[in-house]
């Protein structure tokens, strides 16, 4: 695993969160990146506009990269974390919003 700091946040800003429920929203600039950052709970997310993403484990190796359509919802089942990092590998902005489960 590299060296560098996981965050805990794994959007730009946080919208709402409750005893159930974290949202955030997430933007990138193209060739922006997340950073390294941890999920600890099941999560999906919902693109806005269309985008190119890639992302990288927690040693920093790339996945080859995805186009996203608008509207697109994806589920990740988290067990126990999982450690990565994302680029906007496209032309244009990214922007998705994150819904993490506390429960």
């Amino acid at each position: 695993m590299r060296e560098e700091t996981i965050s805990p946040e794994v959007g730009t800003r946080l919208l709402f969160e409750n005893e159930r429920v974290r949202v955030w929203d997430l933007q990138l600039a193209p060739g922006e990146s997340t950073g390294v950052h941890r999920h600890e709970r099941d999560y999906l997310y919902v693109v806005i506009g269309d985008g190119r993403l890639q992302a990288a484990d927690a040693d920093g190796e790339r996945r080859e990269a995805s186009d996203m359509k608008d509207g697109e919802v994806r589920f990740n089942e988290v067990d126990g974390e999982a450690v990565h990092e994302a680029f906007n590998v496209g032309d244009g902005s990214w922007r998705n919003i994150i819904v993490e489960l506390k429960d």
